[in-house]
């Protein structure tokens, strides 16, 4: 008589998530606290993450606004001492380099042209001020903000206006549009006040004219040339554009300048650095912290669940079936966890953000990768106790219920 082959205990993958959502389900006030725990964990990476996020933005677009990723391309003097001009297509050219974000061009002001109060001040008087020529796309460039008033658009680059800079307004007396001043002989309406321009001081102090004004009205020769042009780079991209920008501003000439704010550039390269490898700490610590509360959840669900474990092998329960159920428990609690986690730390983020007046920043890959890494983590976590209750003699198991 030939015996038949004994039939093979097999889990069905459907059947797996059913077992082990019973098991989470189950036990309401355990799960929650053992997913209190990893949502804390989520909750925490992602709120510091978002956190350090919105500083590390915040301080980089302050460096920025500084200079750190701003580059001025002028003219270098040629043998006789003399400025050789950049081209007129040079602005054009330097906005296809790759990494630039917006281009200002400066043009060369008429000489011996000096702003003053009123036509009374003696003409030595200059109080240190001095007239500059602007295209309406230098305010974008340097990121200078008004304090009042209004830019060159269009139709004022061709008028008699000006824009005072910050300390040029000061130095006059000026604190409102509407008043004017006095330029090489002519009255000029004040359209417009700027605040502090940072590290551009030569804005400061300057009362800047529209060029289609100054082309149109100046009869001298170099009027209209380009004496500088404000290069802004995308965030963190000066270092890659600074050596490209001298070739397009003009080929093959070797009497262009290319001067970038160096120290802030490194400091915001610093800063940077610093601020991920602060964000990665944090999020380490947070999710140890997951992983020790799953872990101690599942231990404890080990020991009180032995009688079912006992149950289960006797009757035909493999220890690898075991093992997974209680695997796939650790992980459906790390799971919920990470979803809540995740939706509390943004929120936080986003609130200390606007307390802050920084910029909302919630990385998209810590978003994106969060509830895995719950999963990974809360799978680590009861791998131990998993792999302990597989281990469960089944005649033991039955004897401690």
């Amino acid at each position: 008589m030939t015996r038949a082959p004994a039939a093979t205990s097999k889990l069905r993958f459907s059947d797996l998530l059913r077992t082990a959502w019973l098991g989470v389900a189950s036990r309401p006030q355990r799960t929650a606290l053992a997913s209190l725990g990893v949502a804390l964990g989520i909750a925490s990476l992602t709120a510091l993450t978002g956190a350090a996020a919105s500083n590390q933005a915040q301080l980089l677009a302050d460096l920025d606004r500084m200079g750190a990723n701003l580059a001025i391309v002028t003219a270098t003097p040629g043998p006789d001492d003399v400025p050789v001009p950049l081209p007129h297509t040079a602005p054009e050219r330097i906005q296809r380099v790759d990494g630039v974000a917006d281009v200002g061009v400066f043009e060369t002001a008429p000489e011996d042209v000096h702003v003053y109060r009123t036509d009374l001040v003696p003409a030595t008087e200059t109080n240190g001020l001095q007239v500059a020529v602007a295209r309406p796309d230098v305010l974008r460039a340097i990121e200078a903000t008004l304090a009042s008033g209004r830019w060159f658009d269009d139709a004022t680059r061709a008028l008699p206006v000006t824009v005072l800079g910050r300390t040029a307004a000061d130095r006059l007396g000026i604190t409102t549009p509407g008043d004017r001043v006095w330029i090489g002989g002519h009255w000029y309406g004040v359209i417009g006040i700027l605040d502090s321009a940072g590290l551009a001081t030569e804005i400061d102090t300057a009362a800047i004219l529209g060029d289609r004004w100054v082309r149109n009205s100046f009869d001298a020769t170099d009027v209209g040339d380009l004496s500088a042009i404000y290069v802004r780079a995308e965030p963190g991209r000066i270092d890659q554009i600074a050596d490209t920008l001298p070739s397009a501003a003009s080929p093959g000439s070797p009497f262009v300048t290319v001067n970038t704010l160096t120290e802030l550039a490194d400091a915001r390269t610093t800063a940077d650095d610093s601020l991920n490898t602060l964000g990665f700490a944090l999020a380490g610590i947070a999710l140890l912290v997951g992983a020790v509360g799953i872990a101690n959840t599942m231990v404890v669900t080990v020991l009180e669940r032995r009688g079912e474990i006992g149950l289960r092998r006797s009757l035909g329960a493999r220890s690898v079936h075991i093992a997974v159920q209680f695997l796939t428990e650790a992980a459906t609690l790390a799971l919920i966890g990470g979803v809540a986690g995740l939706a509390l730390g943004a929120t936080a983020a986003t609130i200390v953000a606007a307390v802050s007046r920084q910029p909302v920043v919630i990385p998209a890959e810590v978003a994106a990768v969060s509830p895995g890494i719950a999963v990974l983590v809360g799978a680590l976590a009861g791998l131990a106790p998993a792999l302990r209750a597989a281990r469960l003699s089944p005649t033991l198991a039955l004897r401690a219920v």
